[in-house]
């Protein structure tokens, strides 16, 4: 019996862990986190002047931080325009790809119902053949007539069967070699 195609094969969607996003979007946008790495210790040497009495000092660092906040915003802002094309790009044809796959799955299970579909037909028309022969024989009983004239008309039948079962495999095969 062949596999059922299922929405839930061959997962493509990688799951990122944090530590993995963040190395990604460091390397995209390298100065965000050195601007953020830069106002942190503006900060904390700006902590540290007062903490020890340095007015001065403590303004000066102060005014550092708000700078580097500021380049910070900027590159986040500059990063952001030039990735977000690209991020763009990327999910657009990431989708498209999603849905050319739907499509081929889609397609490959109305092949598969269409399959099942000839092979009920098909064990259906069997089994009314094999009722209609077992009338014939029971009548060709009654009346007497031989075995042999039977047999032959069961042969000749499955001939005819063949054929078409063989057929039918031939083109399935030759349709999963297009799609390979």
């Amino acid at each position: 019996m062949s596999k059922i195609p299922s929405s839930f094969d061959n997962r493509d969607v990688a799951e990122v862990d944090f530590i993995d996003k963040c190395i990604k979007n460091c390397k995209e946008q390298p100065f965000v986190p050195l601007g953020t790495l830069a106002t942190c210790v503006a900060v904390g040497l700006a902590a540290h002047s007062i903490r020890i009495g340095n007015k001065q000092g403590a303004q000066k660092w102060f005014r550092y931080r708000v700078a580097f906040q500021g380049f910070t915003i900027a590159a986040l802002v500059v990063g952001g325009l030039v990735y977000g094309k690209d991020n763009y790009e990327r999910k657009k044809s990431r989708e498209e790809a999603i849905h050319e796959k739907a499509k081929l799955r889609e397609k490959l299970w109305i092949e598969e119902l269409e399959r099942r579909d000839f092979e009920a037909k098909q064990r259906k028309q069997r089994a009314e053949w094999a009722r209609q022969k077992a009338k014939e024989m029971e009548e060709q009983e009654k009346a007497g007539i031989s075995e042999s004239k039977i047999l032959k008309e069961v042969q000749e039948v499955e001939t005819k069967l063949q054929p078409e079962s063989s057929n039918n495999e031939e083109t399935s095969k030759s349709e999963s070699g297009e799609k390979a």
